[in-house]
């Protein structure tokens, strides 16, 4: 899409459609929309009295003007003033993109300015990736080619009034669209078949990062991983005639010294289950369980054209867990990487042993901190929904700054214990440990199976099980017009990048 900042007196503006925000206040519209109302003989103020406009949240109203050269006025609620945030925007946003698909718009104008709360930079931002986030679709394997709306509009116009917001606005809209170019990348990737999107094709998408990007990258083969000595990651592929690869990914942003973040993803291109073979219903969307892996590559993406100044090493695992004559079973003991045994009980709690070595491995290399990301446990549903992923950390200063982060980003986490108690669970009687604790507090009892494989290291571990995918009848979608309706969400890519926004201004935790 083309983005392009203008500065005009928005009634000067050219364009398919023009979105104006209105409030659910007495004053339903700020000092911008004021002067736009005036020039259309008051028309939006006798809108406003009669109460077809509301301006309650994401509710609109579509115009016809003729004294101004726009094809349709939206005016679309924000709610009231003191509850509207960036979020909210970025909401607005990708619903006002959606009217002006129907409405065959070319264009979508939207004046950053008349968000008055809000920096031009962070308005314009936050627009950008509603727009791009909310015209999201995964159409590549449809033979009837989508309607031509589909893709409108083609074009972003940022406008603003004052000469000196034209840079601010601009780079907020090279940002935007940089995240959400990257999180759309995500959701590609996870909404590709399993039999298209397998661990080669997935190290295949992160070898074109790589290049593109001028990274640096390795990728591992089993005799390759055979010889590391990671028994609990191979283990997981036994049964699949996909072979497995290990990702080792690493920008260098930043000079000598600078911040070193090591991100770890869950990439298990296909989960059945395994020998303990999951329920039918469902198991479709077990494509998604590489989740965790395209959110850090998608994020080290983003990370990258942002030119961030750090350092970031991804290990990302991936396999399929496929039950045949080869895959491993329950009651087996297989053997880490870091030398710690375990006794398999549950094949089908196989993401935490692809975990279990790349995050030994990682935790060998010079990070300052690690965050794993996965679609992790069941359990995180039952406990959070669709609405937040859970978040577990052996480090308060990293568990702060991810809170921060994920405050910023409106990717929305919450922390659960760690107890000592749920390390217990995970004890075995005949090998160091086993890979489930059982069906209750099975969120923690995993994230205490990780702690056992990062040593010192400053750690958080994200379960993004409820998060990662939506559908339409188990989230409240319309409060998120910028997720898709069903599918993938793109989760890990905001909240990954504000954290490493935030730790390149530090040397250490």
């Amino acid at each position: 899409m083309k983005i392009q900042v203008v500065h005009s007196d928005v009634t000067k503006i050219v364009s398919g459609s023009l979105l104006i925000p209105t409030y659910e206040d007495k004053e339903r519209f700020d000092p911008f929309t004021a002067a736009l109302d005036e020039i259309l003989n008051g028309s939006l103020t006798r809108l406003a009295k009669s109460g077809e406009v509301s301006g309650k949240f994401k509710e609109y109203v579509v115009l016809h003007p003729e004294v101004i050269p726009i094809s349709h006025l939206i005016l679309i609620g924000v709610g009231k003033r003191e509850a509207f945030n960036l979020d909210k925007l970025r909401s607005v946003v990708a619903r006002g993109g959606r009217i002006a698909r129907r409405l065959f718009s070319q264009q979508l104008a939207v004046p950053v300015g008349s968000f008055l709360d809000f920096e031009p930079g962070q308005s314009a931002e936050a627009v950008t990736e509603g727009l791009l986030l909310g015209l999201y679709g995964f159409n590549k394997y449809k033979s009837k080619k989508p309607d031509a709306k589909q893709g409108l509009p083609k074009e972003l116009i940022l406008v603003v009034e004052d000469s000196e917001e034209v840079s601010l606005a601009k780079k907020g809209g090279e940002r935007g669209s940089i995240l959400a170019e990257s999180a759309n990348f995500v959701r590609d990737l996870v909404n590709e078949p399993s039999n298209q999107m397998t661990p080669r094709a997935f190290a295949d998408e992160a070898k074109r990062v790589a290049k593109d990007l001028g990274l640096s990258i390795k990728i591992l083969d089993k005799p390759e991983i055979e010889a590391l000595g990671m028994g609990a990651f191979l283990s997981v592929a036994q049964g699949s005639q996909q072979p497995p690869k290990l990702i080792v990914l690493e920008y260098k942003g930043g000079d000598k010294g600078a911040f070193t973040l090591g991100l770890v993803g869950k990439g298990v291109t296909f989960d059945s289950g395994g020998i303990s073979i999951k329920p039918s219903d469902d198991m479709q969307y077990m494509t998604s369980d590489m989740g965790g892996a395209a959110a850090c590559l998608g994020a080290v993406q983003a990370i990258a054209k942002l030119k961030m100044p750090i350092n970031i090493i991804a290990v990302l695992p991936l396999a399929e867990n496929l039950p045949d004559g080869n895959a491993y079973k329950p009651g087996d003991i297989v053997k880490s990487f870091v030398g710690k045994t375990i006794e398999i009980i549950n094949t089908d709690a196989e993401g935490r042993l692809l975990l279990a070595d790349a995050l030994g491995y990682i935790c060998k290399m010079k990070v300052d901190a690690v965050v794993d990301l996965a679609t992790l446990t069941g359990g995180v549903v039952v406990a959070l929904g669709h609405v937040a992923s859970g978040v577990f950390s052996t480090h308060e200063k990293l568990l702060e700054e991810l809170l921060l982060a994920s405050k910023e980003s409106y990717e929305p986490i919450w922390q659960l214990p760690l107890f000592e108690e749920y390390t217990v669970q995970v004890k075995s009687g005949i090998a160091d440990l086993k890979n489930t604790g059982g069906r209750y507090a099975a969120p923690c009892t995993a994230a205490a199976f990780l702690r056992e494989f990062v040593g010192d290291i400053p750690w958080a571990h994200l379960d993004i099980a409820g998060t990662a995918r939506v559908d339409a009848d188990k989230i409240p979608y319309q409060q998120h017009p910028y997720l898709p309706r069903s599918g993938a969400t793109g989760v890990g890519v905001r909240i990954l990048t504000f954290l490493a926004e935030r730790l390149s201004r530090k040397k250490s935790l």
